[in-house]
């Protein structure tokens, strides 16, 4: 759990965790490609083994990634970008997946905060990464004051 800025900067560095394994079979698999309309859900990892799309490995990375942290005291917290994302080694199908992640910085940038983590997706099977990236929130402070207004008219 990260407690609003302060909790967020007092953690850069630190190692968060892993996500669950979660395991990418035939029925996900199919599922993903009917929600892109295609049945072409095998990518060549080794002569005749059938290895995850990379597109699906992407798309389960966030999911897995907010199972590790829970951001308490902010607002809008909101995915800005995924840079650097570098496909390492192909996931064998039905293989087990999970993501680790560390905070890597904590920035202001306008009235907003910017988290960027780096994470990391390993497979049950593979001695490497699978999938490696940065991935950018930005949020506001719950705890941030609330600028006053001033009033210009009398009141009466």
């Amino acid at each position: 759990m990260l407690s609003g800025v302060d909790g967020v900067r007092a953690c850069i560095g630190f190692h968060l965790g892993h996500s669950d394994w979660l395991e990418v079979d035939r029925t996900m698999l199919l599922g993903f490609e009917s929600l892109r309309g295609e049945l072409q859900w095998m990518e060549i990892g080794a002569p005749s083994e059938p290895s995850v799309p990379n597109a699906l490995l992407l798309a389960l990375m966030i999911p897995m990634l907010q199972e590790i942290y829970v951001l308490e005291d902010t607002l809008d917290v909101t995915l800005h970008g995924i840079e650097q994302l570098s496909f390492l080694s192909p996931a064998p199908f039905n293989s087990g997946l999970r993501v680790a992640a560390t905070i890597k910085t904590v920035q202001p940038v306008g009235e907003h905060w910017q988290l960027i983590m780096s994470c990391r997706m390993d497979c049950d099977v593979t001695s490497e990464p699978v999938l490696q990236a940065d991935v950018t929130y930005r949020f506001r402070s719950a705890s941030a004051k609330a600028t006053p207004i001033l009033s210009l008219c009398r009141s009466g």
